[in-house]
């Protein structure tokens, strides 16, 4: 892992490396962020930086290398995870529990043996089981001195509120679809419509993406949702469970709204996420008023809302769906 393969996060990873550069490192930091955004990369990166023996610093001359050197035997031992001031801690199976909690609170209480300061990360922090939370709460209350804790979490509202107000939070948002699409071009000699097709599946996440072209998975032009096209209500249970058995789908399914309702208000069909379904797009908005649209667009998002608060899936996607299903007759206007 390098700095250089770290994409679309140059702000959070400034101000990262202006704490290490003016002594101002934080007791503890939560990165937050949808799965597949890179916040355990940047993470990584962040540990070694602090502990680098050759730390390159912001300067004209090494301005494109800033931050961990990569190559000193911090940086080695950081990465190879043999370094005596660094740990990750992973969910045990289901959950982070309150052992594996407690041996970090064993170990951040002594001072550093060869780093500048002891730094443990901590990954899918939302999966902590309240044991785990209510201990590692009070290390955030009273973090040692020369020690930084880095939280990592995909659903920041399934953690306590008093974790969150004890950390410095850094929210970590998707690519812009297209630019994500010119990075994978590069990146793995895609052709743009392939790219495209990648970074809209993968709703901007560049984790994703990556893996998904990493692997040679076959990657086909999108077909548009049936969801969006069936006048048939007696289909919606079995739409229902099929989105149900992949619910990252939700997302899937906001970009293909967007994209209607963009159609609708007539804006430039560069603008779409899914720009090779533009003709079907097309006919297809004719059966959606634009308040239509827009409330599909904010039912999706609040059952995505309501299975994040552990809400039965299956029901809060079968009323989804119910609720969004084209109406027939439906003209094209607002």
């Amino acid at each position: 892992m390098t700095t250089e393969s770290i994409f679309g996060h140059q702000q959070i990873q400034s101000q990262l490396y202006n704490a290490i550069e003016t002594g101002r490192i934080a007791g503890a930091y939560l990165f937050v962020g949808m799965e597949g955004l890179g916040k355990e990369k940047v993470a990584l990166d962040f540990a070694q930086s602090i502990n680098c023996l050759d730390y390159q610093h912001n300067t004209p001359s090494s301005q494109e290398k800033r931050g961990a050197c990569q190559q000193c035997l911090s940086c080695k031992k950081t990465i190879a995870g043999h370094h005596p001031d660094f740990a990750i801690t992973r969910p045990d199976g289901s959950n982070i529990k309150i052992d594996q909690i407690r041996s970090i609170q064993s170990q951040i209480v002594f001072r550093p043996l060869e780093g500048k300061r002891k730094v443990y990360l901590l990954t899918e922090v939302e999966k902590m089981n309240l044991e785990a939370a209510n201990c590692l709460l009070k290390t955030l209350e009273e973090p040692p001195a020369e020690s930084t804790l880095i939280l990592v979490a995909n659903n920041m509202d399934a953690l306590l509120p008093t974790i969150r107000s004890r950390c410095q939070i850094l929210s970590f948002q998707p690519m812009e679809v297209r630019g994500l699409a010119k990075i994978l071009v590069n990146q793995f000699d895609l052709d743009l419509g392939k790219a495209m097709v990648v970074s809209a599946r993968t709703q901007g996440a560049i984790g994703k993406a990556f893996s998904i072209c990493q692997t040679e998975e076959a990657i086909e032009v999108d077909q548009v949702p049936e969801i969006l096209t069936t006048l048939d209500r007696l289909s919606a249970f079995r739409i229902a469970e099929y989105i149900s058995e992949t619910p990252e789908m939700l997302d899937q399914l906001l970009t293909w709204y967007r994209d209607l309702l963009l159609i609708h208000q007539q804006v430039n069909p560069q603008l779409l996420t899914h720009q090779q379904n533009f003709s079907q797009l097309k006919q297809i908005v004719r059966n959606y008023s634009r308040i239509q649209l827009q409330k599909a667009i904010e039912i999706i998002l609040e059952t995505k809302n309501r299975i994040n608060r552990n809400v039965n899936t299956n029901l809060a996607i079968e009323v989804m769906v119910f609720n969004i299903l084209p109406r027939p007759n439906v003209t094209n206007n607002p």
